[in-house]
Protein backbone atom coordinates (compact mmCIF):
# COMPACT_ATOMS: atom_id res chain seq x y z
CA UNK A 1 0.00 0.00 0.00
CA UNK A 2 2.70 2.66 1.10
CA UNK A 3 4.47 1.76 -2.33
CA UNK A 4 1.94 2.62 -4.61
CA UNK A 5 0.89 5.58 -2.97
CA UNK A 6 4.77 6.68 -2.91
CA UNK A 7 4.45 5.95 -7.33
CA UNK A 8 1.62 8.49 -7.15
CA UNK A 9 3.19 10.82 -5.29
CA UNK A 10 6.09 10.49 -7.67
CA UNK A 11 3.59 10.75 -10.71
CA UNK A 12 2.63 13.93 -9.39
CA UNK A 13 5.93 15.21 -8.93
CA UNK A 14 7.14 14.65 -12.41
CA UNK A 15 3.69 16.25 -13.78
CA UNK A 16 3.73 19.11 -12.05
CA UNK A 17 7.53 19.55 -12.74
CA UNK A 18 6.76 19.10 -16.52
CA UNK A 19 5.32 21.46 -18.49
CA UNK A 20 2.18 19.03 -19.26
CA UNK A 21 -1.10 20.10 -19.28
CA UNK A 22 -4.18 18.91 -17.91
CA UNK A 23 -6.25 15.97 -19.97
CA UNK A 24 -9.56 16.84 -21.47
CA UNK A 25 -11.24 14.44 -19.31
CA UNK A 26 -9.87 16.01 -15.88
CA UNK A 27 -11.05 19.11 -17.60
CA UNK A 28 -14.44 18.25 -18.18
CA UNK A 29 -14.75 16.89 -14.96
CA UNK A 30 -13.94 20.38 -13.14
CA UNK A 31 -16.64 21.71 -15.74
CA UNK A 32 -19.36 19.00 -14.19
CA UNK A 33 -18.72 19.80 -11.16
CA UNK A 34 -18.64 23.88 -12.12
CA UNK A 35 -21.75 22.95 -13.59
CA UNK A 36 -23.91 21.75 -10.51
CA UNK A 37 -22.56 24.16 -8.08
CA UNK A 38 -24.19 26.79 -10.75
CA UNK A 39 -27.45 24.33 -10.54
CA UNK A 40 -27.60 24.76 -7.15
CA UNK A 41 -26.29 28.28 -6.27
CA UNK A 42 -27.91 30.29 -8.62
CA UNK A 43 -31.82 29.27 -7.68
CA UNK A 44 -30.62 29.76 -3.85
CA UNK A 45 -29.75 33.33 -4.67
CA UNK A 46 -32.69 34.27 -6.81
CA UNK A 47 -34.50 32.85 -4.09
CA UNK A 48 -33.20 34.70 -1.38
CA UNK A 49 -32.91 37.94 -3.60
CA UNK A 50 -36.82 37.07 -3.83
CA UNK A 51 -38.04 37.40 -0.57
CA UNK A 52 -35.49 40.08 0.41
CA UNK A 53 -37.28 42.28 -1.58
CA UNK A 54 -40.73 40.95 -0.51
CA UNK A 55 -39.31 42.18 3.26
CA UNK A 56 -38.06 45.15 1.85
CA UNK A 57 -41.59 46.46 0.71
CA UNK A 58 -42.98 44.91 3.66
CA UNK A 59 -39.96 47.28 5.73
CA UNK A 60 -40.78 50.15 3.45
CA UNK A 61 -44.45 50.40 4.22
CA UNK A 62 -43.83 50.27 7.96
CA UNK A 63 -41.30 53.10 8.14
CA UNK A 64 -43.40 55.28 5.94
CA UNK A 65 -46.75 54.04 8.74
CA UNK A 66 -44.68 56.37 11.59
CA UNK A 67 -45.33 59.77 9.48
CA UNK A 68 -48.62 59.03 8.44
CA UNK A 69 -49.34 58.54 11.70
CA UNK A 70 -47.82 61.46 12.58
CA UNK A 71 -49.28 63.53 10.08
CA UNK A 72 -52.78 62.55 11.35
CA UNK A 73 -52.03 63.18 15.10
CA UNK A 74 -50.90 66.93 13.79
CA UNK A 75 -53.73 67.16 11.49
CA UNK A 76 -56.65 68.98 12.98
CA UNK A 77 -58.36 72.89 12.84
CA UNK A 78 -56.10 75.14 14.69
CA UNK A 79 -53.33 72.53 15.44
CA UNK A 80 -49.89 74.35 16.32
CA UNK A 81 -48.17 71.29 14.16
CA UNK A 82 -50.38 71.26 10.93
CA UNK A 83 -48.24 69.64 8.51
CA UNK A 84 -50.15 71.32 5.67
CA UNK A 85 -50.93 75.34 6.54
CA UNK A 86 -50.97 76.39 2.71
CA UNK A 87 -53.43 73.81 1.73
CA UNK A 88 -56.10 74.16 4.41
CA UNK A 89 -56.53 75.09 8.10
CA UNK A 90 -60.08 72.97 8.81
CA UNK A 91 -58.96 69.69 7.46
CA UNK A 92 -58.53 66.31 10.00
CA UNK A 93 -56.63 63.39 9.76
CA UNK A 94 -55.48 62.02 6.65
CA UNK A 95 -57.36 64.31 4.67
CA UNK A 96 -55.09 66.02 1.76
CA UNK A 97 -52.30 63.40 2.94
CA UNK A 98 -48.96 63.69 0.44
CA UNK A 99 -45.87 62.37 0.10
CA UNK A 100 -44.37 65.80 0.28
CA UNK A 101 -45.89 66.86 3.33
CA UNK A 102 -44.85 63.46 4.63
CA UNK A 103 -41.43 63.67 3.65
CA UNK A 104 -41.02 67.27 4.76
CA UNK A 105 -41.93 67.25 7.84
CA UNK A 106 -41.74 63.74 8.66
CA UNK A 107 -39.60 61.32 7.29
CA UNK A 108 -36.78 62.65 4.98
CA UNK A 109 -36.10 58.78 3.88
CA UNK A 110 -39.88 59.22 1.68
CA UNK A 111 -39.37 60.37 -1.63
CA UNK A 112 -42.14 63.07 -2.93
CA UNK A 113 -41.57 61.09 -6.05
CA UNK A 114 -44.58 58.98 -6.34
CA UNK A 115 -43.59 55.23 -7.53
CA UNK A 116 -40.56 55.43 -5.98
CA UNK A 117 -40.95 53.59 -3.87
CA UNK A 118 -44.30 55.11 -2.47
CA UNK A 119 -47.58 55.37 -4.01
CA UNK A 120 -49.86 57.40 -2.07
CA UNK A 121 -53.90 57.13 -2.40
CA UNK A 122 -52.98 55.73 -6.12
CA UNK A 123 -55.40 56.61 -8.92
CA UNK A 124 -59.02 54.31 -8.95
CA UNK A 125 -58.32 54.82 -5.31
CA UNK A 126 -61.85 56.41 -4.47
CA UNK A 127 -61.52 56.15 -0.24
CA UNK A 128 -59.21 58.68 0.59
CA UNK A 129 -60.80 60.70 3.55
CA UNK A 130 -60.61 62.11 6.83
CA UNK A 131 -60.59 58.60 8.32
CA UNK A 132 -58.94 56.38 5.24
CA UNK A 133 -55.59 56.09 2.70
CA UNK A 134 -54.13 53.78 0.54
CA UNK A 135 -50.39 53.25 1.06
CA UNK A 136 -48.46 51.29 -1.08
CA UNK A 137 -44.61 50.53 -1.46
CA UNK A 138 -42.80 48.19 -4.84
CA UNK A 139 -39.25 46.60 -4.34
CA UNK A 140 -39.11 44.08 -7.38
CA UNK A 141 -42.10 42.20 -8.15
CA UNK A 142 -43.36 42.86 -4.64
CA UNK A 143 -46.03 45.56 -3.60
CA UNK A 144 -46.59 46.07 -0.13
CA UNK A 145 -50.32 47.67 0.72
CA UNK A 146 -51.62 49.77 4.07
CA UNK A 147 -54.95 49.85 3.38
CA UNK A 148 -56.28 52.75 6.40
CA UNK A 149 -55.10 53.12 9.83
CA UNK A 150 -54.89 49.61 11.59
CA UNK A 151 -55.59 47.94 8.21
CA UNK A 152 -52.26 45.84 8.56
CA UNK A 153 -49.42 45.57 5.79
CA UNK A 154 -49.97 42.90 2.81
CA UNK A 155 -47.88 42.08 0.12
CA UNK A 156 -48.00 40.53 -3.13
CA UNK A 157 -47.22 40.86 -6.75
CA UNK A 158 -51.04 41.98 -8.06
CA UNK A 159 -52.31 45.23 -6.76
CA UNK A 160 -55.89 46.25 -7.40
CA UNK A 161 -56.11 50.82 -7.06
CA UNK A 162 -59.92 50.55 -6.16
CA UNK A 163 -59.90 48.42 -3.43
CA UNK A 164 -56.59 49.16 -2.21
CA UNK A 165 -55.11 45.38 -1.98
CA UNK A 166 -52.92 42.94 -3.46
CA UNK A 167 -53.26 39.01 -4.40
Amino acid sequence: MLRQIGRFVSRIQRRLEGEEGFTLVELMIVLLIFGILLTIAVPSYLSLEDRANKTAAKQDIAQAMRAVNAYANDNFPDSVADPDPSISTTDNGYENISLTALATKYDASISAVAGAPFVLNPAGYAGSSVTDFCLTAAVGRWVAVEHGPGGGISVGTLFTPGTCSVS
